[in-house]
């Protein structure tokens, strides 16, 4: 049985919806990628258990960089964890959408007010082209400060 999106979501989504997005290896084993740097630090493997992948990822980002990958607890000889940050999936499949007349939709004009507030909150990382992953809304609150919400696309 292959393995469900969700048990790689950076991966399916980096070869789904966020293709136009992805800089994929350069030696075109296709078993690594990565977001564009302008995008997110994020990178995925298509499979964590093969050293091909890393050798992939390797050649895609080459030594000594900082790359993100998601669900990783150990990685292989010769990588080294440098931060790790604990995370929850969140799965709705009975989600009821309402109207929200107060939301703004944001867009690349939008940028230099998200990357402040970013600067201000450090939610994580945020560059200028990520706005374009996924829809970006601003929620008015009691602070009268813009909350950001862009969405992970999976196929």
């Amino acid at each position: 049985m292959p393995p469900h999106i969700l048990d790689n979501p950076a991966w399916a989504s980096l070869c789904g919806p966020h293709a136009p997005f992805a800089v994929p290896a350069l030696d075109g084993g296709g078993r690594a990628t990565r977001y564009r740097d302008d995008v997110s630090p994020f990178a995925a493997l298509a499979d964590p258990a093969d050293p091909r992948a890393w050798h992939d990822l390797r050649a895609l980002t080459g030594p000594g960089q900082v790359v993100g990958l998601t669900g990783l607890l150990d990685p292989p000889d010769g990588w080294e964890t440098v931060g790790s940050v604990p995370g929850v999936q969140l799965v709705d499949t009975g989600l009821r959408a309402e109207p929200a007349p107060e939301a703004v939709r944001l867009g690349p004009a939008d940028v230099p007010e998200m990357l402040d507030l970013v600067a201000l909150t450090q939610p994580g990382p945020f560059l200028p082209r990520t706005v374009e992953l996924g829809r970006a809304t601003r929620l008015p609150n009691s602070l009268n400060t813009a909350v950001v919400v862009l969405l992970f696309r999976t196929p």
